[in-house]
């Protein structure tokens, strides 16, 4: 993860903005003056850790996750594309 300093974060913010975006990568931004550290990250990144979050809080999720991994290993289920998961 790369680090910027405050300042310098405040004076590029559109282009580190669009590095997030098109990098995926996340950016510390290092508080100066009494200030604290950030993260700048992508609203996708944003909203993938979230989901992720939000599953693994869920243990019957979890559960039907693991279920599901060991039905594809098993043999006693098809992985199918998201074409044809739209299209149930």
């Amino acid at each position: 993860m790369r680090a910027v300093l405050f300042t310098d974060a405040r004076n590029h913010l559109n282009k580190l903005i669009k590095e997030t975006m098109d990098q995926r990568e996340p950016i510390l931004i290092i508080g100066t003056k009494g200030r604290k550290d950030s993260v700048l990250i992508s609203k996708e990144e944003y909203d993938n850790l979230i989901e992720n979050l939000h599953i693994l809080n869920n243990p019957k999720w979890i559960e039907s996750i693991r279920k599901g991994i060991k039905d594809l290993d098993s043999g006693h289920a098809e992985k199918l594309t998201s074409s044809q998961v739209l299209s149930i």
